[in-house]
């Protein structure tokens, strides 16, 4: 019989490793539908701050913080903003794609490009651009996630 720490331990690298196994499969899943069936339009990135909750999650976090600390704050997050108008012309969209988890901002989405995305139409914040691979991120995220899941049901067999 193991010690309660070393259950509690296993059972929480377990449960913590298979959530993000979960979550990262359900990310891709939600990106391959967008790429293969969703509406297609053209984006431009834009600045962080052009996102209304980044601009006001700047200003909050950082009361009174001159424009070199609000540039920092802002270039904290590494997730791209994209601007696009829906089909028809109807909405226009302003939000992060799915599956940015890089450290630094990839090279090919530099600010005012356009780039192809896909969306879905009856829910126009599920976006994904097309043409700049998220194969690392995904093995990375579902690497975490096995070594996570593992770690913890060898230590419940070993404590058990």
């Amino acid at each position: 019989m193991g010690t309660p720490l070393g259950v509690f331990t296993g059972a929480f690298f377990t449960l913590f490793g298979l959530a993000v196994l979960g979550w990262c499969l359900s990310e891709i899943r939600i990106r391959r539908v967008l790429l293969r069936g969703g509406a297609r339009a053209t984006a431009r990135v834009l600045p962080g701050r052009a996102l209304p909750t980044a601009a006001s999650a700047t200003a909050s976090a950082a009361p009174g913080a001159s424009g070199a600390e609000a540039a920092f704050v802002d270039h904290a997050d590494t997730s791209p903003v994209l601007g696009f108008q829906t089909e028809g012309g109807g909405v226009e969209v302003v939000v992060r794609p799915r599956g940015w988890t890089s450290i630094r901002r990839t090279p090919a989405l530099p600010l005012d490009a356009l780039v192809p995305v896909s969306y879905d139409p009856a829910r126009p914040q599920r976006v994904v651009v097309h043409g700049v691979s998220q194969a690392f991120s995904d093995v990375f995220w579902l690497l975490l996630g096995l070594a996570f899941a593992a770690a913890g049901v060898v230590l419940l067999l070993h404590t058990l």
